[in-house]
Formats: C-alpha cells, structure tokens, sequence
C-alpha cells in the first residue's frame, strides 16, 4: 500500500481528506474505498449508517489507511453540504443515478469540489454531460461513467476511432460484466434502466424504441451472446469518442441464460464510410473490482488536476486508462493491442 495522505483540519475542526465517498458501505463502495487507499488518498467514507462505515474504517485503517466517517442523507441539501466541506473531489456510488445524481452534482458546484461517479444509465450520463457550461463556470470538472461498461467501452472506441481518422458511419459497443454479487441497488438501477426502452442514434438523433427492439447475438468473449440495445452509458460514451451519428450500445438479454464465470468483456465494431469494419475487445476480472480499480483511478487523477467541465473519463485520460486501472487486455483486429 501507498502511504496514505497526511490528513489536514479545518478552521471548524473538521478533518479533510482527499475523497468523499458516497455510498462506502455498499458492494461497490466498499472495494472502491480499498482501491482509494492502495492509491495513498485520505477518504471520507460516508453513508446513512455510521455502524457499517465504522466497520470499513477500521479494516482499511489496519492497512495504514487515513479514513474519516461521516453520516450523510444525499436528499438533504445541509447535510451534502456539511459532508462535502474540505474535500478535493467527491466520488459517488450511490445509485440509481439517473434520480441520485443531481442533488450531489449541485452540491458540489456550489462548494467548488469535483465529481465523480460511476453512472452506467442513458439519462445520467447524458445529464451530467450536458452540464459543461455549469461545471466551467464554477471551475469543477464532473466526470461520469468511470466504472466498467461505459469506460470499457470508451477505450476500445476510442482506439478503433483512432484507426479510422474520420468520423465512422456507425459504431456498436457492448459490455458484458461477470459479478460475484449484484446488490440490491445495482438492481434498481437496471430495471429503472430498462424501463427507458431501447435507446439508439440514428443519423445523430436520439430514437426511442421498445425494450427487446433490436436483439441480436454478438460473439466475444469466447462466446455467443444474446444481446438487446439498451439505455447505459456506454451509448453516449461511444457517441463522443467516434463522433459516429449512428450508434448502439448493447446489454445482454436479462431473460438469457447466465454464462457464468466472474471474467467481464467489452466488444467494439466501428465502421469507416467506405465499409471497412473494425472490431476490438477487451477481458478483464470481475466486474464490480474492475468498476472499483476504474473509479479510483479516475478520482487520483482529477485529485491532482484537471481542466473544468463536464467529461467521460476517455476524454480527460485517453484510450489507456482502462487497462492502466485494471491490467484488463485488449485485442484489435484479433492482434494484442
């Protein structure tokens, strides 16, 4: 373990630390936490029961590990603002985003912190983008997507994009995560995802469709696997690294049978104007340690300085932050990449 930062006090007595938390108690928060503290940062561990978080703070501080706990009610603007003073970026895992994010995202425009988080919903992503001119006006960078999906995504695209020099005809992504445990939360968030329908872009408009519109099967991976468009992240993600008009972005048929196995894989297609199409994947390890390696990573890196605005963590650290984070391995083309 790095040796963590020397934790400094405020006027009002209150120690700050690096990273604030949200939601540390939880799976994701919990691996999230540790892989902060590898990283040598101070972490604020938050959350609405200060008996979980008591638990993580003593397991984290046997390894050297510089924590502080705080209780915090996300819904309450006092209570986000008392959690949020003297941090230097506020990472947050409590979904679902698409209802969770914004009261958190205001909260720290108007303290002047950045954010970060680990939304893989359409309507998230897409919102917290579209609040760049707020983010520069208030000097913070927010940054969305930094887990496994849409960052995962992001690289291959953004590699195969590289390739190809102009915008591509059309892009596809999918992502398919093998997890040891899904929580509760994580299941609200997809089903409140797919009840947004099947989402696409079509000739650089939104189109809307049903749930189930569009299935196919994809092969990656090592295998065959039913897939739906669906409204994640790595939608909007894909859009901005290609500059595609025409992009889906598949999640795998939740009626299929599991594949099982805990290995997570991203598959990328990119199809240049004149018909050449390119491919990419990339493997990695379970996929909630590897959303945890990327969130982390991400929040190091806009710790130490950023440009503000709105951003996906592709267009702040480039196609390597992925497998820097995680060691995931890509292929291009079917050659190591």
């Amino acid at each position: 373990m790095t040796t963590a930062s020397k934790i400094s006090v405020l006027s009002d007595g209150q120690a700050a630390s690096d990273v604030l938390l949200l939601g540390a108690a939880g799976n994701s928060g919990r691996l999230i936490a540790a892989e902060l503290a590898v990283r040598g940062l101070s972490v604020r561990l938050a959350g609405r029961r200060r008996g979980p978080l008591g638990d993580l703070a003593r397991v984290l501080a046997a390894d050297g590990a510089a924590t502080q706990v705080h209780t915090v009610d996300v819904s309450d603007a006092a209570s986000l603002a008392d959690a949020i003073a003297g941090v230097g970026v506020v990472l947050s895992s409590i979904g679902p985003f698409a209802r969770q994010a914004g009261p958190v995202i205001d909260a720290c425009l108007t303290a002047g912190v950045s954010y970060v988080d680990i939304a893989n919903e359409w309507p998230a992503v897409r919102g917290l983008l579209d609040r760049d001119e707020q983010a520069r006006v208030h000097k913070v960078a927010l940054v969305t997507g930094a887990g496994f999906g849409p960052a995962a995504t992001e690289t291959l695209v953004l590699r195969l994009a590289g390739q190809v020099g102009t915008p591509p005809a059309g892009v596809r992504v999918a992502a398919a995560a093998g997890v040891t445990r899904r929580s509760d939360g994580v299941r609200q968030t997809i089903q409140e995802a797919i009840s947004q329908g099947a989402i696409t872009y079509r000739g650089g408009q939104v189109v809307r469709e049903a749930f189930g519109s569009g299935a196919t099967v994809l092969t990656f991976g090592g295998a065959q696997r039913q897939m739906l468009p669906g409204p994640v992240g790595d939608l909007e993600t894909a859009r901005l690294a290609s500059g595609a008009a025409n992009v889906m972005a598949y999640i795998a048929n939740p009626a299929a049978p599991s594949s099982g196995g805990s290995g997570s894989y991203t598959w990328a297609e990119v199809a240049a104007p004149d018909g050449h199409i390119a491919v990419a994947e990339l493997v990695a390890g379970e996929g909630v340690r590897s959303t945890a390696a990327i969130a982390a990573e991400t929040t190091r890196r806009v710790l130490a300085g950023v440009a503000p605005g709105a951003w996906t963590p592709g267009q702040l650290f480039g196609a390597a932050l992925v497998t820097d984070a995680t060691g995931a391995q890509v292929t291009v083309n079917g050659h190591a990449a």
